[in-house]
């Protein structure tokens, strides 16, 4: 292990044990390795990528560095020549040359367990050693094997690093968020105002289904009547534009289950178009149902409110309506419009100039308890922010400007 990675010039490496001497007699007991880095694996064979990719990483960075490098990449030739069956037997480092996305992340997933393929007791890596590998591959990809520097040859075209880390839980990884396009079909399929302004309401204020149920009628119209502008973080007055107002969401996740009650800022399109159809002689009738009591803003046709898991059922026969016309092309949930809002939300100038202004807005909106959380919005692919720009003039739309041009767009006949 002492002579797996060698950094220096003119250091003499042992090579009495390499299996280069089963098939050449005269190969050296000895090399002289020259100014540079050489990297071998356990039968001290040269891993030729790995040494190329280092030597040109040595230029910028520690010897440290180089070597915590080469010992990640080693660790991931080790484990898919010795357990992926398709990569046992390759040779050297060429199985770096095919490797998939899913062979990575099923690497991460060995080093999580505690057992081995045998079933047999190992020792589970740390979530941060594991980010730290998956730090150095994301770098030998990305800026080495699929976009090689000057005086490097093109030997790999396919990134499985193209849309950043693997390492985060894949729930959090593969943030596919809704975009206005797939918002803009849901309620183009709608048959009633009350559905669409459902639609529209979860994708800009950023509730969770379970939440739709505990907004309250009479919240809605005092939002509509006054234009508050600002919203409350950790005791400081965070001040948002006029377009938008803050509103109290009643979460249920705290502690015991009991209500945990969060800010999140919706524009006041949406708040008015709510307003609009809560004004509706349709929902007048259903509110009927709820005299005395303190009415949901949101009611189906039978004048119940949306639960979790109506809303569930709500979203998919949208969904599926939109995919049988060729509106869309993949099933949208509720939590994909969750995260169509803080995608929507982080490309929206208008909340501060720095991304780290709307990082912290949307982690009070989204009801984060942890900014880690809501950092992997960040992680959303360049193609996908590039939708939420204006066709015409390449500009980011802001949030209201989308809502107004949602609301146009989709205006039911019927209530």
């Amino acid at each position: 292990m002492d002579n797996s990675v060698v950094i220096s010039a003119g250091k003499k490496l042992a090579t009495s044990n390499s299996l280069a001497h089963e098939e050449l007699d005269e190969y050296p007991n000895l090399l002289l390795v020259t100014n540079g880095v050489a990297v071998f694996n356990e039968k001290m064979e040269l891993l030729p990528l790995i040494s190329d990719f280092l030597n040109h990483y040595r230029q910028n960075h520690s010897d440290k560095s180089v070597q915590t490098y080469a010992n990640n990449l080693r660790y991931l030739v080790k484990y898919l020549t010795a357990h992926d069956e398709n990569h046992i037997g390759s040779n050297r480092d060429d199985c770096l040359l095919t490797v998939h996305i899913n062979e990575i992340q099923r690497y991460f997933n060995y080093c999580r367990s505690d057992k081995d393929k045998n079933g047999e007791s190992k020792q589970a890596i740390s979530g941060k050693t594991i980010a730290n590998r998956d730090a150095t591959y994301s770098r030998f990809f990305n800026e080495f094997l699929c976009d090689p520097p000057t005086g490097y040859k093109l030997i790999r075209t396919e990134n499985p690093y193209e849309h950043g880390s693997l390492t985060v839980v894949a729930k959090d990884t593969l943030i596919n968020p809704a975009l206005f396009s797939d918002i803009e079909a849901l309620l183009r399929v709608a048959n009633h105002e009350r559905e669409k302004c459902l639609i529209q309401f979860m994708y800009d204020s950023g509730v969770r289904r379970q939440e739709v149920e505990s907004i309250e009628q009479e919240s809605i119209a005092q939002l509509s009547r006054r234009a508050s502008k600002s919203i409350i973080e950790d005791d400081q007055t965070i001040k948002i534009p006029s377009d938008y107002v803050s509103m109290e969401i009643k979460g249920n996740k705290g502690r015991g289950r009991e209500a945990k009650y969060r800010k999140t800022v919706v524009s006041k399109e949406t708040i008015n178009r709510v307003q609009k159809y809560n004004s509706s002689l349709e929902y007048k009738r259903s509110k009927r149902k709820w005299a005395g009591r303190t009415a949901p803003a949101f009611l189906n046709a039978d004048s119940n409110p949306y639960t979790a898991k109506a809303v569930s059922k709500l979203v998919k026969k949208l969904s599926d309506r939109a995919i049988k016309l060729g509106l869309i092309k993949k099933a949208i949930s509720p939590h994909k419009i969750r995260h169509g809002f803080g995608a929507m939300l982080l490309n929206s100038d208008d909340f501060g100039e720095t991304q780290l202004d709307r990082l912290l807005i949307l982690q009070q909106c989204l009801g984060h308890s942890s900014l880690e959380t809501t950092q992997v919005y960040t992680k959303i692919p360049v193609g996908v922010w590039e939708k939420f720009a204006d066709r015409k003039t390449g500009k980011p739309l802001k949030r209201h400007a989308l809502m107004k041009k949602l609301k146009d767009r989709t205006k039911a006949k019927k209530g």
